[in-house]
């Protein structure tokens, strides 16, 4: 299996891996930056809509924080990644991948300290994230008792677990697992949540140890930007008219970029080098994109004919 590789989707590849190669949001990457670099680094929450760049652009902030005066990151600090909307966690605390659980011996699969009567911690990815940056992706569909809990662990630095099977006073027990258990597991890091909802929409309790950046929705002329950009990592010559076509239709950066890679597979399938206007109609029309609020106010920066899908 792993001798097997697929290409890199285009998505991948046109991914910013600069911040002059995201687009549109230059306060909003200032913010994050002051918010994130320096000696003394703050939580963070991102408002934006989707595919406007807020998880490229907290991953070169944290790169960017690494490198600033005074900063307590470390060079191998991490950076982890999680989406809140598949956290899911148990009630009796078997699995948490968030904060964290305890493998007690009664449940199937409790591995060799089970059978020992052992309790085994496992950490989640605030530990994971210690020293370091955890990036939490729509943190307003966070489960609340999953935000207490993440509030509790911001709070105290640590991750504090229990079970009925520990005892103390057990000498079969590891001395590390007693460790984890009277002193808790590590968990200083900075949070960077990314969310799309409104911020009276997210709670209180999280916003107000957060500092918070908001990124715009990107306006016509940065979709052409993007749309123009992605043309160039393919192969394919673009004919004129085309960029600037997908450009009214395209609602964010993802929906841009998807565009072109449609359009240059559409070049492959019929054994073109280039991409025509008429292929670009089709693509909008079978996807059912629909024109931009904008496009009409905004002629100027499009160098064709507004016009319906054939």
């Amino acid at each position: 299996m792993r001798r097997v590789h697929l290409t890199e989707p285009l998505t991948e590849d046109a991914r910013p891996k600069s911040f002059s190669e995201i687009v549109g949001q230059a306060d909003g990457i200032r913010a994050l930056c002051a918010a994130l670099c320096g000696k003394n680094p703050q939580h963070v929450i991102i408002y934006g809509p989707p595919g406007v760049g807020k998880t490229a652009a907290a991953r070169l902030a944290m790169e960017a924080a690494k490198q600033s005066v005074g900063t307590p990151f470390m060079p191998d600090a991490p950076f982890i990644e999680a989406d809140a909307t598949i956290m899911r966690f148990d009630e009796r605390s078997i699995a948490d991948p968030l904060i964290g659980s305890v493998h007690d011996p009664i449940y199937q699969g409790a591995g060799c300290l089970g059978v020992k009567g052992i309790p085994e911690p496992r950490e989640g990815a605030v530990s994971k994230a210690h020293g370091g940056v955890l990036f939490l992706d729509e943190i307003g569909e966070l489960h609340p008792v999953q935000m207490n809990k993440l509030l509790k662990v911001l709070e105290d630095r640590r991750v504090m677990l229990e079970s009925s099977y520990y005892r103390a006073s057990d000498k079969k027990i590891p001395l590390y697992i007693h460790d984890i258990f009277q002193n808790g597991i590590p968990a200083d890091f900075r949070l960077i949540g990314a969310t799309t909802r409104r911020p009276d929409e997210i709670a209180p309790a999280i916003r107000s140890r957060c500092a918070e950046v908001f990124f715009n929705p990107l306006t016509l002329c940065d979709i052409k930007k993007i749309v123009e950009g992605a043309a160039k990592k393919t192969d394919k010559i673009f004919d004129s008219g085309v960029c600037d076509y997908i450009s009214l239709y395209a609602a964010n950066g993802r929906d841009a970029v998807k565009l072109i890679q449609t359009l240059a597979n559409i070049a492959d399938m019929d054994g073109q080098t280039s991409v025509t206007l008429k292929n670009a109609r089709w693509a909008v029309k079978a996807g059912h994109f629909t024109r931009r609020s904008d496009a009409y106010r905004d002629e100027s920066v499009i160098n064709i004919t507004v016009a319906k899908p054939e």
